[in-house]
């Protein structure tokens, strides 16, 4: 981190009255060449909007197919999703190796990876998990909120720990060359699953406590048990993760990122924006089955960090950590670059 991203790392942010001309340039020019890798993209969202993301500079997208669904219904949807994909070939490419998305940068198309949010698709079968990474999932959420057959979400009171069959569910996944993700995952299932896991475990999608205190949040603790063994955090606009405002800041996101680059040093933080919009309906259904506690999810509409209010406006994050400070090793490690050496490790197991 150089002299002027230290200060920012300790509170003091650049002036944001306009960035000059040459940064301008550098800026468009890191967002032109930088590998930019949006760690969560909620599924149904995603396939009627990835245009956005195309518009935005993305290289590549993890994409949630599966969440809370049974087996049956997870590869109803897989096999949806990869229909989705042949319709759009020219734009669209599966990716399962990190090769496969730096050749869809160099072919001008969207890469796209395969995540699940949560392991009810696996049941209680964690043979299941060996099927599902021969389709191409690559990225494993060990829970969602609630409590599974894994272990305990971030939303369970009793913050109960990895389960024998999550061990196995683990071990599997480090066998296949399958990223664990702790995104949405208890504190003692997340900390048991790090001492578990034989490759560094990511989080996908969330920030930090300190900043701002939310379930959904990483404590200091957890951050720099993930960051120790090598594992990324992708930062969370999502806004009641942010802080606590209908319409979050860019600035407020980056202090996120200042937060964990404090906790562990750069080279940690990637992007997982999590863009997801649902109406009224959808929302009172995940509240009344108990996946969303309103404490923690207010109702929508809600309104991503200004200037990202949606996927097509990416660059504007280049501009800001280009004006902030940041360098370029930096800026395209956050973009995508730091995702691409943790993807590289794990997946290069398979």
């Amino acid at each position: 981190m150089n002299q002027t991203s230290l200060a920012t790392s300790q509170g003091v942010s650049a002036p944001q009255g306009g960035i000059a001309p040459a940064a301008v340039q550098r800026a468009e020019t890191l967002h032109r060449t930088s590998i930019i890798v949006d760690g969560t993209c909620p599924g149904d969202h995603w396939s009627e909007n990835f245009d956005q993301w195309i518009t935005g500079g993305a290289t590549c997208c993890v994409v949630t197919v599966a969440s809370t669904e049974s087996a049956r219904e997870t590869m109803k949807s897989i096999g949806g999703f990869y229909k989705l994909l042949r319709e759009n070939s020219d734009r669209l490419v599966l990716a399962t190796t990190t090769s496969e998305i730096r050749q869809a940068k160099t072919d001008g198309k969207l890469a796209v990876v395969m995540q699940f949010q949560g392991t009810h698709p696996i049941e209680y079968d964690y043979n299941l998990v060996e099927l599902y990474g021969r389709l191409g999932v690559r990225i494993v959420q060990l829970t969602y909120n609630q409590r599974s057959a894994v272990g305990d979400g971030c939303e369970e009171p009793g913050n109960a720990g990895l389960s024998e069959f999550g061990l196995k569910v683990v071990e599997e996944l480090n066998r296949l060359g399958i990223a664990v993700d702790l995104a949405h995952t208890g504190v003692q299932t997340s900390l048991d699953a790090i001492e578990a896991s034989a490759s560094p475990c990511i989080v996908s999608h969330s920030n930090c406590s300190s900043v701002h205190t939310s379930k959904r949040n990483l404590s200091d603790e957890l951050i720099r048990a993930v960051t120790g063994n090598g594992g990324v955090i992708g930062l969370n606009g999502f806004p009641a993760f942010v802080r606590d405002a209908e319409a979050p800041t860019l600035d407020d996101l980056i202090d996120h990122m200042v937060h964990i680059d404090s906790l562990a040093g750069p080279g940690h933080v990637g992007l997982g924006l999590d863009y997801y919009q649902c109406g009224i309906v959808q929302y009172e259904q995940f509240i009344s089955d108990g996946l969303w506690h309103p404490g923690n999810y207010p109702p929508p509409p809600w309104n991503f960090p200004a200037g990202i209010e949606d996927p097509s406006t990416l660059h504007r994050l280049t501009d800001r950590l280009v004006e902030r400070g940041y360098t370029d090793e930096e800026i395209k490690g956050v973009l995508g670059e730091n995702w691409m050496r943790i993807f590289d490790k794990i997946w290069s197991k398979a």
